[in-house]
C-alpha cells in the first residue's frame, strides 16, 4: 500500500509540475541561455536535501553550473558566558553575513542564481534574493507553494521567496513536504528533492535548446565512466578558454 502511494505521489507532482509550471519553466530558461551566452554565471544555491548534488558536476549536465553557499565558522568557546541578542540584532548579524558571502564570490551583475528552498520562508535565503536583485544577479526561486502559504515568513520584511524572486517556479508538494499517509504514524516520503530536481533538469534541457539556437554549443559534462577523467579535464580547459 505504501508503495503504491508513493509512486502514485510521485507522479502526481511530476504531471502537476509539467501541467502548471511549464510556462515558469520556460521563462526562466530563457532567462538562463541569454547570460550564459553573454559570458555570464548559473549558480544554484539549496537549502534542499538534493539539489546541489545533483546539479554541479554532474554527468549528463552543463559545466557551466557552479554552487554557492556559504557558511562563518567561529572557534570561541567561552562557555560561562552566553550572549543573548535580540530579533533585530540577530537579523543585523545574518544581513552583513550575506553581504560579505556575495562580496566574497564570484557573482557579478548579469549572473543567474537559483535557490530552491522547500518552505520558501527562511530568512536567510530571502536575504540573500534581496541583495542580489540590487547588485543585478537575476534570482529564480523553486518552492512548495503550498507550503509557503501555510508557514509564517522569517524575514523582518514579512517576505517569502516567490516574493523576491524574479522568476518562480512550484514543485507543488504538500504541505509537511512527506506525501505518503502512513498508519498509526507521520507521512513518510518528502516530494521536495526529486521535484526540485525534476525541474532544474527540465531548466537545463530548455537552457541547452536555446543556446543551441544561439549558435552556442555548450560544455555538457560526459560520465567519467565512458572516457575517463582525462576527456572532463580537456573539457575542462576548452570550457575555461570560452567561458561555455
Amino acid at each position: 500500500m505504501y508503495l503504491e502511494s508513493y509512486f502514485e505521489s510521485v507522479n502526481n507532482a511530476f504531471t502537476a509540475i509539467r501541467a502548471t509550471q511549464l510556462g515558469a519553466i520556460r521563462k526562466a530558461a530563457a532567462a538562463v541561455a541569454n547570460s550564459l551566452a553573454q559570458g555570464g554565471a548559473w549558480l544554484v544555491m539549496d537549502t534542499g536535501h538534493m539539489l546541489r548534488h545533483e546539479s554541479y558536476f554532474r554527468a549528463g549536465g552543463l559545466m557551466a553550473i557552479a554552487p554557492f553557499s556559504y557558511e562563518m565558522k567561529l572557534d570561541n568557546p567561552i562557555d560561562q558566558r552566553t550572549v543573548e541578542r535580540t530579533a533585530d540584532e540577530a537579523f543585523s548579524i545574518e544581513k552583513r553575513s550575506v553581504e560579505l558571502a556575495l562580496d566574497q564570490s564570484k557573482m557579478k551583475r548579469g549572473d543567474v542564481l537559483t535557490i530552491n528552498s522547500n518552505s520558501g520562508r527562511t530568512s536567510n535565503v530571502i536575504e540573500v534574493a534581496l541583495q542580489c536583485k540590487g547588485r543585478g544577479i537575476t534570482t529564480i526561486g523553486i518552492s512548495s507553494r503550498e507550503q509557503m502559504r501555510r508557514c509564517e515568513a522569517a524575514h523582518p520584511s514579512g517576505k517569502k521567496l516567490f516574493d523576491v524572486t524574479d522568476f518562480c517556479i512550484d514543485s507543488c508538494g504538500p504541505f509537511g513536504d512527506a506525501a505518503v499517509p502512513v498508519r498509526d504514524n507521520e507521512p513518510m516520503c518528502p516530494m521536495s528533492g526529486l521535484a526540485a530536481t525534476y525541474i532544474f533538469w527540465a531548466i537545463q534541457a530548455d537552457v541547452v535548446e536555446h543556446l543551441q539556437e544561439k549558435g552556442v554549443n555548450p560544455t555538457i559534462f560526459r560520465s567519467v565512466h565512458v572516457s575517463g577523467m582525462a576527456f572532463i579535464e580537456e573539457q575542462r580547459k576548452k570550457f575555461i578558454e570560452r567561458g561555455i
